[in-house]
C-alpha cells in the first residue's frame, strides 16, 4: 500500500519517460539513484517495525482465505520496497511500500476499533513519520536528480 505523502518536483514523470526512450540504460540508473536518495529513509523505518506489535499477532489468523497473521518482523521488514512509475493514472512517480498483510494492517489500522486502539496505544506508525522527518533531504535530492538527468536528455537531443 502506497504511503500519501506527496512531493511536487514538476517535471519528474516527463523527464523519466524521456530517459526511456532516449536511452533505457540510463533510465535505469536514474531509477537506480533515486532508490539511493530514498535508502535511508527504508532503512529508518524497516528498523522500526516492533518484534510483535500485540502478543495474539504471533498466532495464524486467515480470515476468508487470506493469511494476514502470525506477525514475522523480518518478513514485514523486506516488504518495504521503493518503487518508480509513470503510469499515467499514478500520482507518484517514486513512492514507498509496504506489501507485507500483517504491515499493512500495523500501518494502516485505525483507533476505530478494538485492534486498532491497542496497536496504537502501544506503538506508532512507522511509514508516515519516518517519511516525513526525511522528506526536505529526499526532495532536495530528487531534485537534484531530475535537474541531471533533464541536461542528460537535452545532451543527448541535441
Amino acid at each position: 500500500m502506497p504511503l500519501g505523502v506527496q512531493t511536487e518536483v514538476v517535471g519528474v514523470k516527463e523527464t523519466i519517460k524521456a530517459l526511456r526512450r532516449v536511452d533505457p540504460e540510463f533510465r535505469k540508473e536514474f531509477n537506480r539513484a533515486a532508490k539511493a536518495i530514498v535508502a535511508p529513509m527504508v532503512a529508518e523505518a524497516k528498523g522500526l517495525y516492533p518484534k510483535l506489535p500485540l502478543s495474539g499477532m504471533a498466532r495464524p489468523w486467515t480470515p476468508k482465505a487470506f493469511s494476514i497473521f502470525p506477525w514475522q518482523v523480518a518478513k514485514v521488514r523486506s516488504s518495504v520496497t521503493v518503487k518508480t512509475s509513470t503510469r499515467r493514472n499514478k500520482n507518484s512517480v517514486l513512492y514507498v511500500s509496504q506489501g507485507n498483510p500483517a504491515g499493512i494492517l500495523f500501518e494502516t489500522v485505525t483507533t476505530g476499533n478494538r485492534l486498532g486502539q491497542n496497536i496504537r496505544a502501544r506503538s506508532d506508525r512507522v511509514l508516515w513519520p519516518t517519511a516525513d522527518r526525511h522528506a526536505p533531504k529526499i526532495q532536495a535530492g530528487i531534485a537534484l536528480l531530475v535537474k541531471q538527468a533533464e541536461r542528460t536528455v537535452q545532451g543527448m537531443v541535441d
